[in-house]
């Protein structure tokens, strides 16, 4: 029997391994496969002791994977409730494993009125806690199926309460050191009605589980929608562009344009067919497409962003901006997230005496997230990376210079960096920097690539607002 005991406690150990929130972040798929797992099996276990009466290792495994299964509901409701980080989940994970174990090496070693005992405080602390999770989801997230399982395990922990309380009692009466007549199958009919609420309490959770997946079916439809909205703007925004007679005279490389938008769109889109194929990914996997469809969208923006700013009135929007002041916010809102998600170190230097120019804020931070992210990209492989930010003025002059410790800009390609289509990337599109320079132009200004012996030198020149 020993032989069996062992293969199902690794196959145990296999299980939590594949469901739990070891490997991955829990989810609803692999937590609802765990609970049916162990709900089956806690049937098949206890049933078969219960018509055979041995051996004694099918009851204590039948206890265990109750337990187990409890055990996890704490982790799992909470879960529900606000999430968790990934180290909790993985703590949480590791309790339910090793309390399970314990409780079965327990079940295993102890005999009468220790066993009662000890497990009966073991079994009360543990629903008492579930029905407490439970009460906890449902006021947070009031919903039938979490009010029917809060119900149902209150119930069960009462139950499990006065038949156990009775038993001890009775224990009491007839002494500690011996048991009364009757009592071990008085303790086996009463684990029948407590089991049948513990599978009331199972149906509840699968309940709750139906609903969760339907809300989150609901969320990721309503994000899809939002995804071919987004994509249905910037299609009508193409071709409104690409229709605009003035449009193609002024630029023969529109339709270029057009086609490098494309590739994110078309990715965008087969992201937000993958998300509604009825395929049910974990919270993990639904992140890292969404973060596909950011990334993308974000590069669509930009170009978008670009377009506007190319066919519109060339001082459209431009205001006399004090730049050192404006300079300055703008480097109080990046650094923070450039450190912290990049670990650059970014410097802002700007003279006291105020320096305005004339132009447009929002076309003006546009090419400084262009010099910014090009830097960041160029330094991902310096073990210290720093970017400076400077600005100047000489002869009615303002110079803003992006100055990073990467590799450099070979001069061979200094001017050719600003050509539609040129890129030193290998997924670059060869836009970003020509859309700077355009912008730089409109407002009478000038972007250059300065030589420089390590690193790069990007210096963008406006002249400076009339007295």
């Amino acid at each position: 029997m020993s032989v069996l005991l062992c293969v199902a406690v690794l196959g145990f150990v296999g299980l939590c391994w594949r469901t739990l929130g070891f490997r991955q972040p829990l989810g609803l798929e692999r937590s609802g496969i765990f609970l049916f797992s162990t709900s089956l099996l806690i049937a098949l276990f206890f049933g078969a002791f219960r018509l055979t009466h041995q051996p004694p290792e099918l009851g204590a495994l039948a206890k265990m994977l109750g337990e187990a299964n409890y055990a996890f509901l704490i982790l799992f409701l909470r879960w529900l409730r606000k999430g968790l980080p990934r180290p909790v989940e993985i703590r949480g994970s590791w309790l339910v494993v090793l309390v399970s174990l314990i409780h079965l090496m327990l079940n295993l070693m102890l005999t009468g009125s220790s066993q009662m005992t000890i497990m009966s405080v073991q079994v009360l602390v543990l629903i008492g806690w579930v029905a407490l999770e439970a009460w906890w989801l449902w006021s947070a997230q009031p919903h039938w199926p979490k009010l029917l399982l809060a119900l149902v395990v209150t119930v069960h922990w009462l139950a499990e309460l006065a038949g156990r309380g009775l038993m001890g009692w009775q224990l009491w009466q007839g002494g500690l050191g011996q048991l009364p007549p009757g009592w071990t199958d008085m303790a086996l009919d009463w684990m029948w009605v407590t089991f049948f609420l513990g599978f009331m309490a199972q149906l509840a959770i699968a309940a709750v589980l139906v609903q969760a997946l339907r809300q989150d079916k609901e969320r990721l439809e309503q994000l899809v929608q939002g995804i071919e909205g987004l994509l249905k703007e910037k299609e009508s925004l193409i071709m409104t562009l690409l229709g605009s007679n003035a449009a193609r005279q002024s630029d023969p490389h529109l339709a270029t344009i057009a086609h490098e938008l494309r590739q994110p769109l078309s990715s965008i889109q087969l992201n937000a067919e993958y998300l509604v194929s009825g395929q049910r990914l974990s919270k993990d996997e639904e992140l890292l497409v969404l973060n596909d469809i950011l990334h993308d969208n974000r590069r669509a923006v930009s170009i978008v962003q670009g377009l506007r700013t190319l066919f519109g009135d060339s001082g459209s929007g431009q205001v006399s901006l004090a730049l050192s002041h404006w300079l300055q916010n703008w480097g109080s809102r990046q650094s923070l997230t450039l450190h912290q998600q990049f670990g650059v170190v970014l410097v802002v230097q700007c003279p006291d005496a105020e320096i305005r120019v004339m132009a447009a804020p929002e076309q003006l931070e546009m090419v400084l997230h262009n010099l910014v992210n090009n830097a960041v990209e160029a330094m991902a492989g310096q073990s210290v990376r720093r970017l400076q930010v400077s600005l100047s003025a000489q002869n009615r002059l303002v110079m803003i210079d992006v100055i990073d410790n990467g590799p450099g800009v070979a001069g061979a390609i200094r001017e050719r960096i600003f050509e539609m289509r040129f890129s030193t990337k290998s997924q670059g599109m060869g836009v970003g920097l020509w859309l700077c320079q355009r912008i730089a132009h409109q407002h009478g200004g000038h972007l250059a690539c300065m030589a420089m012996n390590t690193g790069a030198h990007m210096r963008l020149t406006l002249p400076m607002a009339p007295p």
